[in-house]
């Protein structure tokens, strides 16, 4: 797989953000999300919303190095009953930020490719997700595109060899060769665990293997669904899984 065109990302985050904001709306805010136990909705609409403002002032001002989260005027509401109103406000000015950016310019990445393209990706892998947690929060679910779910995972095996930079427990992700391979219908990865690193590597025969749907997937990889979710096939080493299922999140 290669990255979606960069205008299927910009329709994308248009559109999970507004259902974002939307579930806020019709539902109580105090609720608790299911899948991030310390967090309620408000606060979920809340890092939605601090996050697309964050990412878009990088964007607009093409940052060549990290933009201090502090150096950003978010305009929270002091109520949380502001927040969904917030949260859709904040998404259309996020959408004329990024329809207007060049996806090709420069600009600090903290994974490869130094482009604009990057945080475009991050930003509707993480509406993507965080769409699945406000659902489970509303007690209704609905389905993750597959198209972007399988982009989503090839997003975060790609970037994860990077995220060592600010989160090192990902160091215990290195091994002896071990391979892992995360298959879905129509696309497939492997992943080596070597004594320096770990990444991708062209698929030869894994340690072991994961198997299921896009959707499922993505919500794996970001833990959201563990290995016993019915969709879920595995092989190999089991041990294997269990490493890097408890050291892969960041």
């Amino acid at each position: 797989m290669t990255e979606l065109p960069y205008t299927t990302y910009c329709d994308a985050i248009t559109d999970e953000a507004a259902r974002i904001a939307s579930i806020a709306a019709a539902h109580d805010l105090t609720a608790k999300v299911p899948s991030c136990p310390d967090w309620t909705l408000a606060d979920l609409v809340r890092h939605v919303g601090v996050l697309q403002q964050w990412f878009a002032a990088m964007i607009d001002r093409r940052s060549p190095t990290r933009l201090s989260p502090r150096e950003v005027a978010y305009g929270v509401p002091a109520d949380i009953a502001g927040y969904p109103e917030w949260c859709a406000s904040r998404a259309v000015e996020v959408d004329r930020v990024l329809r207007a950016a060049d996806p090709d310019a420069a600009m600090y990445t903290w994974g490869p490719g130094s482009r604009v393209a990057f945080w475009a990706r991050r930003m509707l892998m993480e509406l993507l997700v965080h769409r699945h947690d406000a659902e489970l929060a509303a007690g209704s679910l609905t389905e993750i595109d597959p198209i972007l779910a399988a982009d989503g995972v090839e997003e975060f095996l790609v970037n994860l060899p990077s995220a060592e930079s600010f989160a090192p427990h990902l160091s215990a992700l290195r091994g002896g060769g071990e391979t892992v391979r995360f298959a879905t219908p129509g696309a497939e990865w492997t992943v080596r665990l070597d004594p320096e690193s770990f990444g991708l590597v062209p698929s030869g025969t894994p340690d072991a293997a994961v198997m299921t749907t896009p959707e499922a997937l993505l919500l794996l990889v970001y833990g959201r669904v563990g290995v016993d979710d019915p969709r879920v096939r595995t092989s190999g080493d089991a041990a294997l899984l269990a490493k890097w299922f408890t050291h892969s999140t960041f």
